[in-house]
């Protein structure tokens, strides 16, 4: 059916009326329209995984230098504690010996074939994310067997809380000659970045053909802040040619 069909001609004054109608009509629905916008079409809410971020660069040596040397400014909370001089546990040798591990004026020197102890270096900075500094603090343990093997290191970090020095993270490396030298270790918030030499704890002098000071490939280890302690949770090898390592010092990067 056609609209309209069955009726006669408007007259003016109903296509008046029929106009104020349709003017009427439309008016109320731009009101009603500016009154209660549609509302915008939902999204679903997508979650964003942040992995853990470490530096894509090292930094040039003159400007790590200048970065490290301000973190070894001794705070306040630390004034008392001198780490030259400090009882650090009792170290076991693989072979059963144990030691009182405690430096004097930065050393602790052993008979025979047990090498000595030595402070390396000691970081102030917050990486538990508390706005309080701990003390990271570095030692070389030199062993020789005929010749030395250049060390490896001990590695502890401390926490001041309530005015007691409290361990939350410790790690001895294996040595430059032998596998597991320590190439960096980043430290960043709630989180450390070790980097080793080698294919980790595997002694370098297996590999076949291997010589002494020279080894292949790296052993990344990351470590995280639970609230307590600093514990494992990652490691992976990154394939790298060997490389001699005789001579080589580690990097510290604090960001």
């Amino acid at each position: 059916m056609v609209p309209f069909r069955n009726y006669g001609p408007m007259d003016r004054s109903e296509r008046k009326a029929l106009w104020l109608a349709i003017a009427a009509g439309s008016l109320f629905i731009v009101t009603l329209a500016v009154a209660h916008p549609p509302a915008a079409p939902k999204h679903k809410r997508q979650l964003t995984i942040l992995e853990p971020v470490a530096p894509t660069k090292h930094l040039e040596p003159e400007t790590l230098s200048e970065l490290n040397e301000s973190y070894r400014v001794v705070p306040d909370d630390y004034k008392n504690i001198d780490f030259n001089n400090y009882y650090y546990g009792v170290y076991a040798f693989p072979n059963g010996k144990e030691v009182d591990l405690a430096l004097y004026s930065g050393v602790l020197g052993l008979p025979d074939d047990l090498g000595w102890f030595e402070l390396k270096d000691v970081y102030y900075k917050d990486v538990t994310g508390d706005r309080e500094p701990e003390a990271i603090v570095r030692l070389s343990h030199v062993t020789c067997n005929g010749s030395c093997d250049r060390g490896s290191d001990l590695l502890y970090l401390y926490s001041k809380r309530e005015g007691k020095l409290t361990r939350i993270w410790a790690y001895e490396t294996g040595s430059y000659a032998y596998g597991c030298g320590l190439k960096s270790l980043m430290l960043g918030n709630k989180q450390l970045v070790l980097e080793l030499f080698g294919r980790c704890p595997k002694q370098a002098m297996e590999y076949p053909g291997s010589q002494k000071y020279v080894v292949e490939d790296l052993t990344i280890i990351l470590f995280e802040y639970d609230g307590h302690r600093f514990l494992t949770k990652s490691m992976e090898y990154v394939p790298e040619p060997a490389r001699i390592v005789k001579n080589y010092h580690p990097e510290f990067q604090l960001y």
